[in-house]
């Protein structure tokens, strides 16, 4: 034997040592889908990170919309079985989507089948840990939404039309009347945003949402007579609609607790000692601040709605502008921007003027409590019997009625902007902070930007529990950076257009609302008080991230949302 060859050799066994060391891993499941859909099945295998100390990265849904490349990708002819071998030791998340367009991308505008491991129904992007031992029974369902249907329907005392480009749920009549339309309309839409934004996003896993959350709505909640009646006129319609009533990742059908969480969903963070942060914003401006603009001095507010962001962008294609015609003596027709199953409106406008939207806030310490009404019930009672007068001591006496056992009103720590139209009031625009102890509400110019004529809100208490000497948090805790740092950016150029005396109109309120965005924001509104007007902008179902504030912005006046 020669030395060259005998090197060689001596090379090839210690490689071969080597590879003996990093065992071969495999990931072999199966992909379930029963619908209709065909296409070829494109399945994705990502590889997680690992720190040093052993904490794995998540699959995120950036990386999804494309962020990351796949470790590997493989091509079915259908669903059906699959497997990746030759694999590392590690750590791996898998997903896959029927490809009914052929495009080799995941579509939302014409929803495809897709889904991922999760050991769990409506769980988490899961970690597959084949560190130790292959993995051969990765098994998934793809799952798809139901849009809105593309041609109005109508029933009496309901219809669903679409009026530029947005889907309008207009009621009108008694409130099981309401109801009754409302469930027998939309009814799928209702059970879609209850799998995929309540239980598959929000709670993730449909487990914890059964053995939490159900358990918490069932006895911490007192809901106002009128809102169960219709709510349960609303169940009556979907039955009556004939739609299939099964909500598949409970294994059962939908009920009064499933339309419940659908209208307390931001109470998930009273079910809890640790509420969970959040991010929305909003903007208002009159008087001096918007006389020299289109506004001509009314009153102009906005926000973004945040971090309601499922995957399978649900929050988005289900986007639903309620108009609402209550035919109950006295109460006031109403405007919300929301989603099939609100009985409720944390975002919404009545027909004086006065404007309600809530921002996700922070909590005192302190144990869950019971006698909880939905804060969407609370700003729609108020939106229906509150008028242009409204003042903070009269909405904040209208609250009150609505009292939690811990003495707060709006439970799961919320920070809710009102506004009125400006009629020379000296405040006609006040934030109430509150949790389910107990709440204050803000006025304009009791913190910085110190003006009289405008007002922020972002997602940290100002004044309710906290030390006017340690700002940026509330009881002792800090709040979370995205808040501070939109509510800073925001303010400060507030604060500089004040001094330049800028006249604030549509276009800055939309400069605001695009400069505190970050890729969370699947809608946005701008409403002015005194004309009642609406602008609208939704995020697209694109495969990517939600920049509402950045696409096209419709305008309604408000009287056109209610015409036949």
């Amino acid at each position: 034997m020669n030395r060259k060859f005998a090197l060689a050799v001596i090379f090839c066994v210690a490689t071969a040592s080597a590879g003996m060391g990093r065992p071969s891993r495999t990931i072999s499941g199966k992909i379930i889908y029963k619908g209709k859909q065909a296409g070829t099945v494109i399945v994705k295998l990502y590889k997680l990170h690992v720190s040093s100390e052993g904490q794995v990265t998540q699959l995120s849904k950036r990386e999804i919309y494309g962020a990351a490349e796949p470790f590997r990708t493989i091509r079915l002819q259908k669903p059906g079985p699959y497997i990746f071998s030759d694999l590392s030791a590690g750590r791996y998340s898998v997903s896959a989507f029927v490809d009914t367009d052929g495009n080799g991308e995941l579509n939302f505008n014409r929803p495809e089948p897709f889904g991922w491991f999760s050991s769990e129904p409506a769980g988490d992007f899961e970690a597959i840990n084949v560190t130790k031992s292959d993995v051969n029974d990765a098994d998934f369902k793809l799952r798809v939404p139901t849009h809105f249907p593309k041609k109005n329907k109508r029933i009496e005392h309901g219809a669903l039309q679409w009026i530029k480009g947005f889907a309008v749920l207009k009621l009108w009549g008694s409130s099981e009347e309401r109801g009754f339309a409302h469930g027998y309309l939309v009814g799928r839409q209702i059970i879609d945003f209850l799998e995929f934004y309540v239980i598959e996003d929000s709670w993730k896993s449909a487990k914890r949402y059964e053995e939490i959350f159900v358990p918490f709505l069932k006895s911490r909640l007192n809901c106002p007579a009128e809102f169960l009646a219709e709510c349960e006129a609303l169940i009556k319609g979907m039955r009556a609609s004939g739609i299939d009533m099964r909500v598949e990742s409970l294994g059962r059908d939908f009920e009064l607790t499933d339309l419940l969480a659908i209208n307390a969903y931001i109470e998930k963070r009273a079910a809890s000692e640790v509420p969970v942060p959040s991010s929305c914003t909003q903007f208002a401006f009159w008087a001096a601040q918007t006389q020299a603009s289109e506004v001509g001095g009314g009153l102009i507010a906005g926000r973004n709605m945040d971090g309601e962001c499922d995957v399978r962008k649900v929050t988005v294609s289900h986007f639903l502008v309620f108009a609402v015609e209550p035919s109950e003596p006295g109460r006031k027709r109403w405007v919300s921007t929301m989603w099939p199953g609100f009985v409720g409106t944390i975002s919404g406008v009545n027909e004086d003027g006065l404007y309600s939207m809530e921002n996700a806030g922070g909590s005192g310490p302190g144990p869950v409590v019971g006698g909880i009404v939905p804060c969407s019930w609370v700003q729609r009672y108020i939106l229906e019997n509150q008028d242009r007068g409204a003042t903070a001591e009269s909405i904040l006496k209208m609250m009150q009625q609505f009292k939690c056992e811990g003495g707060g009103v709006t439970t799961p720590g919320s920070i809710i902007l009102w506004a009125v139209p400006y009629r020379k009031q000296s405040s006609p625009a006040f934030v109430y902070e509150a949790d389910r102890f107990g709440g204050a509400m803000r006025m304009p110019a009791d913190l910085r930007p110190n003006d009289a004529t405008n007002i922020i809100a972002a997602n940290h208490h100002l004044v309710y529990g906290c030390d006017r000497d340690r700002p940026g948090g509330s009881f002792g805790k800090e709040a979370s950076f995205s808040s501070r740092w939109r509510h800073e950016v925001g303010m400060n150029m507030v604060e500089a257009w004040s001094r330049q005396k800028k006249p604030i109109g549509i276009a800055e309120m939309k400069r605001l609302l695009q400069t505190v965005a970050h890729g969370t924001t699947e809608y946005s509104v701008i409403f002015l008080a005194n004309e009642k007007r609406i602008f609208i902008a939704v995020d697209d179902l694109k495969c990517d991230m939600w920049d509402a504030p950045f696409m096209n912005w419709a305008e309604f006046e408000f009287d056109e949302l209610f015409s036949c």
